[in-house]
């Protein structure tokens, strides 16, 4: 029993009395979140490992919305109805549940109404092991586990997914989160964190422009464009160039192969070829002294 409203009974979870998943395992726990309806999904093995794939049990048909990583730094929202179209690398699962109830009016016959609520599932940290959720095509829900060094195993997990329930969505995800943060003590709600000052200011981030062809010309040419316009930005968002990266699939010279730029691996936090050896009408030598060039020429923060 994990609190009042959710529970494990012959095999399945309920959730306010409505079946969620059936078929749990006897290696799957749940355990309550203090001083709220919430708990965790834990799981254990009897073998050790740096990554394990443990089943939740068969999710029932319902309408959800999950957040997945498609590529290595952007999630993506989907929409289905089976557990089998819950991609890898799922962060954020919302589950739409129906019960049908009867209500009687006056003397007439028992309408049937839909009562909605919201069940929603994130995985988390825990100790050095991250956890995303996934689908089978069996339609199991399942849980990956993984420290991403195979040096650093385990045989149990008690709290990789944290799970809540109610009324309304938004609602649900911000008392979750808040929740999570008062559990795990690792980081803030947005309500209990200071406002910045420059997201007041107009900013320019160089992605969209450059892509990965970043450059200090491109750069103050960009920035002359936004001064003759007549809005300068306050700040700048050098975004590349400013890591030194290799790639062990895609060598200098060699013809390119779609999909290995995302093979690259950090070496470095120092700006790499792209911002050494400036042109003569930038007298700069490296990203530090451009950086304060570009700071003293166009008044950025």
């Amino acid at each position: 029993m994990a609190a009042a409203s959710t529970c494990i009974q012959d095999g399945s979870l309920l959730v306010n009395g409505k079946t969620l998943l059936t078929g749990v395992p006897f290696n799957v726990q749940v355990s309550p979140v203090e001083s709220s309806a919430a708990f965790f999904f834990g799981a254990t093995s009897s073998i050790p490992s740096s990554r394990h794939v443990f089943s939740l049990g068969v999710l029932q048909e319902f309408q959800f919305l999950c957040l997945f990583r498609h590529k290595i730094w952007w999630m993506i929202p989907r929409v289905g109805k089976l557990a089998c179209e819950i991609p890898m690398e799922t962060q954020m699962l919302l589950l739409e549940v129906k019960e049908k109830s009867a209500l009687c009016h006056g003397d007439s016959l028992p309408l049937s109404t839909d009562r909605t609520f919201y069940v929603l599932l994130l995985p988390v940290l825990e100790g050095s092991f991250r956890a995303t959720l996934q689908g089978a095509r069996s339609n199991e829900l399942q849980i990956c586990v993984e420290s991403g060094d195979a040096n650093v195993q385990t045989t149990n997990v008690s709290e990789v997914v944290f799970m809540n329930s109610g009324d309304n969505p938004f609602k649900l995800i911000k008392d979750s989160i808040k929740i999570l943060e008062n559990h795990m003590g690792t980081f803030k709600h947005i309500d209990n964190k200071k406002v910045p000052g420059h997201l007041d200011w107009f900013g320019w981030c160089t992605w969209d422009a450059f892509y990965m062809d970043v450059n200090p010309q491109g750069i103050k040419e960009g920035l002359e464009r936004f001064m003759e316009g007549g809005c300068p930005p306050r700040f700048l968002i050098i975004d590349d160039g400013w890591q030194e990266t290799y790639n062990d699939f895609q060598k200098e010279g060699e013809p390119f192969v779609e999909g290995s730029q995302f093979a690259s691996r950090l070496t470095d936090i120092k700006e790499n070829g792209k911002f050494r050896a400036l042109k003569q009408d930038i007298p700069c030598y490296d990203l530090q002294e451009f950086t304060n060039f570009i700071k003293e020429s166009y008044g950025l923060k």
